[in-house]
């Protein structure tokens, strides 16, 4: 979308605004038009005796009539144009925050959360000023000048005129070499905006991490350096308007001294007269304001169009996970069941071409819990993300419910998938909506059994507004274990045909995860689960276990049978009993601070402190 094409398009939109907020614009110059011309007036009047009492009450009158004019059009024309720049604020908002949602991930991969924030706040910003007051500055500066320079020639004098404006045109010159400048510097203002805007993002997301390794110090001094980037980018912006204002009221002096000095001269010949020079003068006064809105409209504008640039790339990502309407084959709300069959399939990462995915072939029936398992980096959560279509894939190679998942539409695959991810991502809201997340709308009753089938619900009734409590951002007010059961409880709330656990019982202690796998297996017995996990407690009572390696499918089975084959599934499982009677050991003893002699079997007592058998 070119830049001008998107301007164009909400300007259009609200057109009657801005044809209602121009017309009181030119009526109100239209009534300061009159102002110079009734003072000369009234002072020839005056100066030579023509005027009586009549004419000075006319004059009063009409002075009178012109400024309630001129109150009311600059009322009218803020409703008009100001509220209409708001209203394109408004729309581009909402419209940049839906093409955000419209993305796919590997967008989000690429840009941080401060470059996504200049964009929905500054540069928008820019564009409201842009359409608001800043059509109101470049209709003064053009139109404004335009009709007060008229007035001079056909009121007063030409060549007093010819000759006052000639600083006036110095003012083009240096706008010109101006506006250049600013559209630059304004683009590093925004970029520097950005990564201030990242630094402080990371911080309060990552707080604990950086109290833990006590390094304040550091961020302080990481911050202070993008504030003084910032600080930078708009003082450079700034230098170009401090510069240019000063030298366009020093033109604009320039032309008012000529105006006194080469128009006194001219009504001491007599070529014009008194009420002339008022007149004259007047308008000079008229001109002050228009040429220092020229420095102004030419700081806005670009800053606007420089905006407006950014935002016009934006909407020109393309969105690359969308529905192919020719290929839809099923418009149902839900697959009928969730088999699950994916054939000779192979997946490489859009943004960067590395292999996520090789050679897998996997059926699940419905009705089936399938466990997944691999070390880190095995493509675990990948094959999980092609599931949910957060990429596109080739067709006839993954099928849910019989049906080529390229064939579903989007919504139709995402509503038949609860899905609980690794970072159990909780919004800032209360326990309740946060459970009850995915519904459009629930009820009480839904939310406790979902919060029950968790095992979260008797910590949520001890909270102090038990359901109604307030998680604070990505639950900051809740413990590892109550996040990963309010995620669990918000995937179950939903009774999609499929579920997937991303590995989302690493938080909880054996006997919570216990009671969790078996509310699952009543709640869900008839319908497909996948359960990715580390540890082979959780996942040896599935009735098919996948090992994953490299991105391929190493190993396929049962918890016996993969035993029996004594490959990778064997030897995390004898890791993972060794640990844990290492864990096990460990717990027969106890510290005792009494007796600094004991050291523990496991030959840590040196570092941790003495134990001493229970």
């Amino acid at each position: 979308m070119k830049p001008k094409s998107l301007l164009a398009q909400y300007m259009w939109k609200y057109k009657l605004g801005y044809l209602f907020g121009i017309t009181f614009l030119l009526i109100t110059n239209l009534g300061q038009m009159y102002v110079p011309k009734i003072t000369g007036e009234l002072t020839d009047g005056l100066t030579y005796g023509t005027l009586n009492l009549e004419g000075v009450q006319k004059i009063t009158l009409s002075f009178i009539i012109i400024a309630f004019t001129i109150f009311i059009g600059r009322i009218c024309w803020r409703i008009g144009l100001i509220k209409t720049s708001r209203k394109i604020e408004r729309d581009l908002r909402a419209i940049l925050f839906h093409k955000f949602l419209r993305l796919d991930v590997t967008y989000f991969n690429s840009h941080k959360t401060g470059e996504l924030m200049a964009y929905a706040i500054n540069d928008i910003g820019a564009v409201k000023q842009m359409t608001g007051m800043g059509i109101v500055l470049l209709y003064d500066a053009f139109i404004l000048s335009g009709m007060v320079i008229y007035n001079m020639f056909m009121e007063v004098n030409i060549e007093l005129t010819l000759i006052t404006l000639i600083p006036m045109f110095l003012i083009a010159i240096a706008g010109t070499y101006a506006r250049r400048t600013i559209r630059t510097r304004f683009i590093k203002k925004q970029k520097a905006f950005a990564q201030l805007t990242d630094v402080v993002q990371e911080s309060f997301a990552g707080i604990k991490v950086i109290k833990a390794f006590v390094r304040e110090k550091y961020h302080i001094g990481e911050f202070e350096k993008q504030v003084q980037r910032n600080y930078d980018a708009n003082i450079s912006v700034f230098k170009v308007m401090a510069i240019m204002q000063p030298s366009i009221g020093l033109l604009v002096g320039i032309s008012m001294l000529i105006a006194i000095g080469y128009g006194g001269y001219l009504t001491i010949i007599e070529q014009i007269s008194v009420g002339d020079f008022v007149t004259f003068n007047g308008y000079i006064w008229l001109l002050v304001w228009p040429m220092a809105a020229i420095g102004q409209a030419l700081n806005v504008y670009t800053q606007g169009s420089a905006a407006i640039k950014r935002l016009s790339e934006v909407m020109d990502v393309p969105e690359i996970i969308l529905d192919n309407e020719e290929d839809i084959v099923d418009e149902s709300p839900l697959i009928e069941d969730g088999s699950i069959s994916i054939k000779d399939f192979t997946f490489n990462f859009p943004d960067n071409q590395n292999i996520g995915l090789k050679n897998i072939n996997l059926e699940v029936e419905d009705g089936t819990t399938l466990a997944i398992l691999g070390r880190t980096g095995s493509g675990k959560s990948t094959l999980v993300n092609v599931l949910l279509r957060f990429y596109n894939v080739d067709q006839d190679k993954i099928f849910l419910g019989g049906t080529d998942i390229m064939k579903l539409r989007l919504k139709t695959v995402r509503h038949s998938i609860s899905y609980v991810p690794q970072d159990n991502y909780l919004f800032s809201a209360s326990v309740k909506d946060n459970i009850g997340f995915g519904l459009d709308k629930f009820t009480s009753e839904q939310i406790e059994e979902a919060a029950k089938r968790a095992n979260v619900h008797n910590n949520i009734i001890n909270f102090q507004n038990q359901y109604d409590t307030l998680v604070g951002e990505n639950g900051t007010m809740l413990s590892g274990g109550q996040k990963q059961r309010i995620s669990i409880a918000r995937a179950l709330a939903l009774k999609a045909p499929i579920l997937i656990l991303d590995d989302s019982l690493s938080a909880v202690d054996t006997h919570t995860e216990e009671t969790i796998l078996k509310n699952l297996k009543e709640v869900r017995s008839n319908k497909t689960n996948i359960i990715i996990a580390h540890r082979i407690s959780t996942v040896r009572n599935a009735d098919k276990i996948i090992v994953m390696d490299k991105g391929s499918i190493a190993e396929e089975g049962t918890h016996e049978s993969l035993l029996a084959q004594r490959g990778l599934y064997y030897e995390m499982y004898e890791q993972q009993k060794l640990e844990g009677r290492k864990s096990q050991k460990s717990r027969k003893y106890k510290f005792d601070i009494n007796n600094p002699d004991v050291t523990d079997t496991l030959g840590i007592g040196t570092e941790r402190g003495p134990y001493r058998e229970k």
